[in-house]
């Protein structure tokens, strides 16, 4: 090996190791590195021994696949014999395929999963060699870098706090090195090592001084910016405000968000708790505009877990995954009461327990800072995870009003006649307890004995009198209307009572594995804009009320049998229907079994080997190009899970029971077991278990799911056998599967969704060329 290769060769394993650093934002744990760090060595090793002995390119890439092999097999897989067989390929097959859930389901920083880590090594692995040839066999550097530069730029799509501009000097300065050796000052195969000139290491280190401090430096840069394409000059936001002298200001219609969720939620904005006759708001009434400033001692930073509002002694887990289409925003659409936010965009997010609000502030160490800023707009997803107040009405029957807080009873002047009404309604309902006032009270409203009126055209309310008149006269309004109205009469008698403010559910696009639609989706609109009462409960928190008629019944009634909803008004009275029909499809539901799969024949085919001569020429160079474009799409598919969900999941025993519990799910999703939209974790565990699926154990990792999912006690024991046992479950749902099964797993869902988009694209081309 001539001295020239070898400083190729040195450069080579240098630019490949920076870009380690980048994948700290990966991992929560640094026992990567010393895998990824052998199997870069290893390959370039390898590649540079068999360039010296003049093996060609195609048989350096077998020996180099082969090595990977063997790599793979002692680090990763089970002890087997001597020989790896089809047997080792199967647990090869299924270990990439459970990588693949990893990475879907698990947010960043994650654990060093096994999955996570044998993509993670194979892909150091094909890089380091990959550069190598391209830049010590063929001297192509620009070429030779793009692979590297591909696996360095990825993870940097996660969004870490960490590094800075400062973090890319190591790697931007190791290319820079890779250039300056392979300068042509010499004839390829030469023996002498290129001259490195002063001029170009000056060149080179100017070029990453600007590459690093110049963006910094440029006009505008963090700022907004000059002009927002396709923005209009309409107002985005929905402040926390409701104003009964003003009719309802909706935008022209537009879709605003989109969520994903396994059941209809409220998307809530905040708790208004001051009235001052006219205008529901945060804070006294003192208080001026949209943004209120909480005491810095009920703020608290969305990184880690959100305290409660108001203590709650049932709930129920809702998790939600957000996607701001058209909506710009301080406060954060967000089911009530929010347990854990991840997202990028957490880091600058606040929780506040007085008025129960997200929002985007300034922030400095959790605490306000600066002015109130817009944080959510176009672009922005966020998954959060709250716990639902969820009481019987048995668990409300005993509760009174007890010592609450005056200001959340108090009123700006008697409201005498709204008083009496509420008292009237109280005793014709027989309504003795503060739930069956409040359902009483409800009723009025949405019921035929209130006689009340949605409609949006309405006169403005001016005036002293114009709530009283709104309610006892006029009986015509929106939802805002009601829900002051509700919430004036319930004070007026001493409940403890607020305005809530936010979106409802939205439109349904039901879940459609064929479509890459995993779970239920939901289009959230301008006319979805709503406000509703919420009461306090002590001790069983803030419970929502729904006072308003809508004409269309897409808004939620909680009733006595069911005091939180996950229906709305339109499907309660179809489901009733079918009920009293007697033909109700929930009696017999479709099995997991049931479920077609897809013709084996749709697994891609392997692809050929093809043969070439020994001495490099342009005409094939082409395969390593097009190998570097597959490793690019790869290395894309490796992080992509990883955007917009940054959590940190390691060092958080609750948050790590509930992604073994989303891995579980996922994996079960992959071999066409399917957890029914009703079903809870403990349901579906004692199904799969009844069906032969799963060991005894599964009930323990249920119970531990449950306690981490509703807030309970869940300590690092706890987590480290929820995820052996999580581990177990899969191993046992996999093995409970047919040779086809397993097969399948790792390419159903993507074949799926690129079949129904096929026949989407197919059906829009037909539909064009018949008209």
């Amino acid at each position: 090996m001539n001295r020239r290769a070898a400083a190729l060769g040195a450069a080579t394993l240098l630019v490949v190791l920076t870009t380690m650093p980048a994948y700290d934002r990966v991992f929560s744990e640094a026992v990567w590195r010393g895998p990824v760090l052998l199997a870069a060595i290893l390959a370039v090793g390898a590649a540079a021994a068999l360039r010296a002995l003049r093996v060609p390119w195609w048989a350096s890439l077998l020996v180099s696949l082969v090595g990977l092999g063997v790599f793979s097999y002692l680090l990763h897989l089970p002890p087997g014999p001597a020989v790896p067989g089809g047997e080792q390929l199967a647990q090869a097959r299924e270990l990439f395929g459970r990588a693949l859930v990893e990475i879907r389901e698990t947010p960043s920083p994650a654990p060093v999963l096994s999955g996570m880590l044998f993509v993670l090594t194979a892909g150091y692995w094909v890089v380091a060699h990959l550069t190598h040839e391209l830049l010590v066999r063929w001297r192509r550097a620009g070429l030779g870098l793009v692979p590297v530069l591909v696996l360095w730029s990825v993870p940097l799509a996660i969004t870490s706090g960490q590094g800075g501009a400062a973090a890319a000097v190591p790697f931007l300065a190791s290319a820079c090195l890779v250039l300056l050796l392979s300068a042509p000052d010499a004839l390829p195969g030469a023996d002498r090592l290129s001259r490195v000139t002063s001029s170009g290491v000056v060149v080179g280190a100017l070029a990453v001084i600007a590459a690093v401090t110049l963006p910094g430096v440029l006009p505008g840069y963090g700022g907004d910016a000059w002009v927002d394409i396709g923005a209009g000059a309409d107002p985005r936001g929905y402040q926390p405000i409701v104003d009964i002298a003003d009719r309802l200001k909706l935008p022209q219609e537009r879709d605003v968000l989109r969520v994903r969720s396994e059941q209809r939620s409220y998307l809530r904005l905040a708790g208004l708790d001051s009235f001052d006759g006219f205008t529901w708001r945060l804070g006294p009434p003192s208080v001026d505009g949209g943004s209120y400033r909480p005491d810095p001692s009920s703020l608290y930073s969305a990184r880690d877990v959100l305290p409660p509002e108001a203590e709650a002694a049932s709930t129920v887990p809702v998790f939600v995954d957000v996607e701001v289409l058209d909506l710009e925003n301080i406060y954060v659409p967000a089911p009530y009461q929010p347990v854990q936010v991840l997202g990028p965009t957490r880091d600058e997010m606040v929780w506040s327990t007085e008025g129960g609000f997200l929002a985007t502030w300034d922030t400095v160490d959790g605490e306000l800072a600066g002015e109130a800023r817009v944080g959510i707009r176009e672009g922005v997803s966020y998954r959060v995870q709250a716990s639902r107040p969820s009481p019987t009405y048995q668990d409300l029957q005993p509760i009174g009003a007890g010592a609450v807080a005056p200001e959340l009873t108090a009123l700006p002047r008697d409201y005498d006649a709204l008083r009496e009404q509420a008292e009237q309604v109280y005793e014709a309902a027989g309504a003795q307890t503060m739930v069956d006032q409040a359902l009483a009270l409800q009723e009025w409203f949405i019921g035929d004995a209130g006689g009340f009126t949605y409609d949006l055209d309405v006169p403005a309310l001016r005036g002293d009198q114009a709530l009283e008149r709104f309610l006892l006269e006029d009986k015509v309004g929106y939802c805002e209307y009601f829900a002051t109205g509700m919430a004036v009469m319930l004070r007026a008698t001493g409940i403890p009572a607020r305005v809530a403010v936010g979106f409802l559910p939205g439109t349904l696009t039901p879940a459609d594995p064929e479509a890459g639609r995993d779970v239920d989706e939901y289009t959230v609109s301008t006319r979805d804009a709503h406000a509703w009462v919420e009461v306090l409960f002590p001790g069983y928190g803030w419970v929502s009320f729904e006072p308003t008629p809508r004409d269309d019944s897409t808004q939620m009634v909680p009733r006595a049998d069911d005091l939180t909803p996950v229906e709305n008004e339109l499907e309660r009275t179809a489901r009733e229907a079918r009920e009293n029909a007697g033909d109700d499809p929930d009696r017999n539901p479709v099995l997991p079994g049931e479920l077609p799969l897809p013709d084996e024949d749709l697994v891609p085919p392997q692809a050929g080997s093809s043969s070439a001569g020994t001495q490099p020429d342009q005409t094939r160079v082409w395969p390593l190009g097009l190998l570097a474009l597959g490793l690019a799409a790869v290395a894309v598919v490796v992080v992509r899970g990883q955007r917009a969900r940054v959590t940190s999941v390691g060092g958080n025993p609750a948050a790590r029971v509930l992604t073994a519990q989303r891995r579980l799910l996922a994996t079960a999703a992959s071999y066409g077991l399917i957890r029914r939209a009703s079903e809870t974790t403990p349901e579906v565990m004692a199904r799969w278990q009844r069906e032969g699926r799963l060991p005894p154990d599964g009930e323990r990792f249920a119970a531990v799911a449950q306690r981490a999912a509703f807030g309970g006690e869940v300590d690092r024991i706890d987590a480290d056998d929820a995820e052996a046992l999580a581990e177990q479950c899969i191993d046992a749902l996999r093995a409970s599967m047919d040779a086809r099964g397993r097969l399948l797993a790792p390419v159903r869902v993507p074949i799926s969704a690129s079949l129904a988009r096929t026949r989407h694209a197919v059906g829009a081309v037909r539909e064009r060329l018949g008209s």
